[in-house]
């Protein structure tokens, strides 16, 4: 196994030569500076998932969608439609966040962390105060380049990823966006039947504003779901490969 500081020093090695083919590339329009790191651990948080099969006051109905999704939630008119992530058994993980989940690439979306413990990582004392905002990605060509040096890195440290579906998950404190929280949050992403694969684990490529890639290993055991702790918000790209391959990263 590649040690990390050896990774690290060939994520160093391959951002260089990058540089020198595109010396001002960023993560996103909005973004400045190039990719600066690469994390390659897992971020251990406090959040937990919780699976229930009935739903709750706010949770998800039979169609996977919140009780509030037919209404506005605010001036500005934003939909809640909180899309539930359905577990092999049947069960759904329905977000704690109110916002926006319409990503189209996956089976369904849900901040699982509870309550309080979401509240904790903002900073915050009002759960209203925090909304998401989960679509299909629409990211550009810099943010495109960071994607591939993250496979790059991979490929380094001899894991054949496969790259899967792209979203732009980003979260909201009071209108204003927010890049980093205090502490992890667990986030799930259904994965759709055309990228599950027998004998594969499964990992999120997270890429931040400023040029930051993080990997971010599967913590789920069930085969119709990715849940993985962050800290961050930004483009997530769900990526695959045989059995083992992310271990190093937790």
């Amino acid at each position: 196994m590649v040690s990390k500081k050896v990774l690290k020093n060939i994520g160093v090695f391959a951002l260089t030569a990058m540089l020198v083919a595109s010396p001002a590339f960023a993560v996103s329009a909005n973004a400045s500076g190039p990719v600066a790191r690469v994390n390659v651990h897992n971020v251990h948080g406090t959040g937990t998932s919780t699976e229930s099969g009935n739903s709750t006051s706010g949770s998800s109905s039979a169609s996977g969608e919140s009780a509030s999704s037919s209404s506005s939630s605010s001036s500005a008119g934003v939909t809640l439609a909180s899309k539930a992530v359905v577990t092999s058994t049947g069960a759904k993980l329905v977000s704690t966040v109110n916002g926006v989940y319409n990503a189209k690439s996956v089976d369904g979306a849900a901040v699982i962390t509870p309550v309080a413990d979401v509240l904790a990582a903002f900073g915050v004392s009002n759960i209203g105060a925090v909304k998401m905002d989960v679509v299909d990605s629409a990211h550009g060509p810099a943010a495109t380049v960071s994607i591939n040096y993250g496979l790059a890195v991979l490929a380094a440290d001899n894991v054949a990823a496969v790259k899967g579906p792209e979203l732009d998950m980003n979260a909201f404190l009071n209108g204003k966006k927010v890049v980093d929280i205090n502490q992890p949050i667990s986030i799930a992403v259904g994965v759709p039947a055309s990228f599950r694969t027998a004998g594969c684990d499964y990992a999120v490529l997270l890429i931040q504003e400023g040029g930051r890639v993080s990997i971010l290993p599967n913590l789920s055991a069930d085969p119709n779901v990715i849940a993985v702790n962050s800290k961050g918000f930004g483009v997530y790209v769900l990526v695959k490969a045989p059995a083992g391959s992310f271990d190093k990263y937790r």
